[in-house]
């Protein structure tokens, strides 16, 4: 009995451990597809009530991203990563041309995939949790995150992994944005031509002149 149980508890000490499963990367889960897109969704405002979004992804990595029927953000991709930034005032009627360098200059932290995959990738890094759950959104599937940045609070993503895109965003309760309708096409884009009347402004020559 005694050498019985010396050789069980022999194989069981031998026996090689099983790893712990690790959590994904950000890069396993959220990817980086780019395909082309043209989506509408709700968001909610700073003052809590719910804003239009509408949002356009060129197959070349481009992005119209019209928020609130206030604000417009195209970007540009650079093969150098010097993106360019286009910046329109729906209601002043005024677009700024500024590049991603100087962006950095004054303070704002662009990042191009956040612009393309509507989501903000956190810049000290993030857990990502997988919630075993998913979803029909739009008429879409995605599932469910949970995204932990480092010192911040966590938020819940419904990650449509073949559009690229989040179709719902929850945190702390409360639904951030909902898509409600999206095609798999970008066409047809909106028009790069300043509307007849608008002021255009080269923000770089006033960020960096030299």
């Amino acid at each position: 009995m005694r050498r019985t149980t010396l050789l069980t508890c022999a194989a069981l000490l031998g026996a090689p451990a099983v790893a712990a499963p690790t959590a994904p990367s950000w890069e396993q889960v959220f990817g980086d597809v780019q395909g082309p897109l043209h989506l509408k969704a709700t968001y909610q405002g700073r003052q809590g009530q719910a804003q239009p979004l509408e949002f356009w992804r060129a197959a070349s990595g481009q992005v119209v991203r019209r928020t609130g029927g206030r604000a417009e953000l195209r970007l540009i991709p650079a093969a150098d990563g010097e993106d360019l930034y286009q910046l329109r005032n729906l209601q002043k009627r005024t677009a700024f041309l500024v590049h991603r360098v100087n962006l950095y200059r004054v303070g704002i932290f662009t990042d191009r995939w956040g612009v393309q995959h509507l989501l903000d990738r956190p810049v000290s890094g993030a857990a990502v949790q997988d919630l075993k759950r998913g979803s029909v959104v739009a008429g879409q599937a995605c599932h469910w995150w949970r995204i932990q940045p480092a010192g911040q609070a966590a938020q819940q993503v419904c990650w449509a992994a073949r559009l690229g895109v989040p179709l719902q965003l929850k945190a702390a309760g409360h639904t951030l944005l909902t898509v409600t309708a999206v095609q798999r096409s970008a066409q047809p884009w909106p028009s790069s031509q300043l509307p007849q009347g608008w002021q255009e402004f080269n923000a770089d020559e006033d960020i960096a002149p030299d």
